[in-house]
């Protein structure tokens, strides 16, 4: 076998410039800042059917059945005093509106979607005398929309309109007090649980170091993925722990001497070191929810194990072998951002991450050759990944 000697690192005012030209590259910080917020996407299409664009439910208001002034008299109350709850958004269906799909005017009946399209709750009612002379009544159904169901019914008996009209708002207050509404902290359908379990995969950007260089010398993006639980300690604050799968490719590139110690035999050559290892962070995540998204910003520390020896193979002699490798100090820290938004059964995340290590990485290989030491680095990266989450024992609200 012919005597190689090591591969020469890449001049650190080469490595500096391709450094420089990537981390300087506007592209690279926008899709990383994309990759990390995209699921963020579904939150921007607005505020959702059946709410107005300041997050106001609409509520569909029919016309009033029964003697024709009395009705129209009652429906503007009616309609002024939804309007004066702020909650909520008044929409006025008309006769039109029923007369053009040839249906009656609704009342202790849910109207049809079609009537009310995009609406989130609907008002039928009418004007009915009463069982004593110069006695009324104006009766009043709440709708919820959502699934066809009447939300409440209730009556204003009167003699004269003049002396009923001040009630009309007491009436509306009281029909609409009956609408069970989630917290305004939690999207729809989402449940804060005291235990989260998932999993996630992506790339790695790492860089490694030597101790007698300032800046990497090597670089390979890599794969990262694997399992994660979290538990909900307070109300902002949880603590996961991963189990992650992941390797290392430390590549050099340079020229090798590829022939007997009497001939120099020059060549262009990579050579390549492939590390396998599990990785264990343990992490403090601080959870910021707004209606539709969970921000948590996280930070702590990982240990990580080596898997069997590192491949080697040098390119283009094709000399291949296998060394043991070891770590000084197996740990490392990191901090990051994880995004959430509710789909399905669970949660789709997104998670950027930076994570360097403590100690150096030692690749036992000075036997091979005419090798004078052997290779040593320290490892920092740049992370993304996507995963997802099931929620288990939902907290309960008090």
């Amino acid at each position: 076998m012919n005597n190689t000697n090591r591969v020469s690192r890449t001049p650190r005012s080469i490595t500096a410039k391709c450094l420089n030209r990537i981390l300087g590259d506007g592209r690279l910080a926008f899709l990383v800042i994309l990759f990390t917020l995209c699921p963020m996407l579904p939150a921007q299409n607005g505020s959702g059917e059946g709410f107005d664009y300041d997050g106001r439910a609409i509520v569909g208001i029919l016309p009033l059945t029964g003697e024709e002034d009395a009705a129209d008299i009652f429906y503007e109350a009616v309609t002024a005093a939804v309007d004066r709850l702020q909650k909520y958004s008044s929409r006025d269906i008309t006769l039109d509106t029923l007369q053009v799909l040839g249906l009656e005017i609704p009342t202790d009946m849910p109207p049809v979607k079609e009537v009310v399209p995009g609406v989130r709750y609907a008002l039928t009612g009418g004007v009915y005398p009463g069982n004593n002379a110069n006695e009324y009544y104006l009766q009043l159904w709440l709708w919820n929309m959502v699934n066809s169901t009447m939300i409440y019914t209730d009556d204003l008996v009167y003699q004269d309109i003049e002396e009923g009209l001040p009630a009309v708002p007491g009436l509306v207050e009281w029909l609409f007090s009956h609408i069970i509404e989630k917290s305004e902290s939690e999207p729809d359908g989402w449940k804060e649980t005291w235990l989260s379990v998932g999993v996630r995969a992506g790339g790695s950007q790492r860089w490694y170091t030597t101790p007698k260089e300032t800046s990497p010398g090597a670089q390979a993006l890599n794969f990262e993925g694997g399992l994660f639980v979290a538990v909900r300690m307070l109300s902002l604050l949880s603590f996961q722990a991963e189990m992650l799968f992941t390797w290392d490719n430390v590549v050099y590139r340079g020229v090798t001497d590829i022939g007997p110690e009497e001939v120099y035999d020059p060549v262009l050559a990579n050579e390549k070191h492939t590390a396998y290892s599990i990785m264990l962070p343990l992490l403090l995540k601080l959870n910021l929810a707004t209606n539709r998204v969970r921000f948590s910003p996280f930070a702590g520390v990982y240990a990580f194990i080596p898997l069997g020896e590192t491949e080697y193979r040098m390119n283009p002699t094709g000399q291949e072998g296998d060394y043991s490798w070891s770590v000084s100090v197996p740990m490392g820290f990191a901090v990051g951002l994880e995004t959430a938004i509710k789909a399905g059964p669970g949660l789709i995340i997104g998670d950027i991450r930076y994570s360097g290590d403590f100690g150096d990485t030692t690749i036992h290989d000075s036997s091979v050759q005419r090798l004078r030491e052997d290779t040593v680095y320290r490892r920092g990266g740049l992370s993304f990944s996507l995963g997802y989450a099931f929620g288990f024992i939902n907290v309960k609200k008090r």
